[in-house]
């Protein structure tokens, strides 16, 4: 299984491709699109920072984990 950080280096690249997508729609007259696509980017930058939030709470968990092992 590939690690959080994985999927939030996809989700931010999604991120960046769906912005770019939607730029070029509404430059071309495609609104409704390029508004399509901007949710898809919304999408993908919420799913990256709510794996940026479990990922840190992950690691908080095992690090109090280890210290309370000691």
């Amino acid at each position: 299984m590939l690690s959080n950080k994985v999927y939030m280096i996809a989700g931010g690249v999604f991120c960046v491709l769906f912005v770019a997508l939607a730029m070029i729609e509404f430059s071309t007259g495609y609104p409704e699109d390029g508004l399509q696509d901007l949710g898809y980017a919304a999408l993908s930058a919420i799913a990256g920072g709510v794996l940026y939030v479990l990922d840190r709470r992950q690691r908080e968990r095992r690090a109090a984990a280890q210290r309370d092992a000691r």
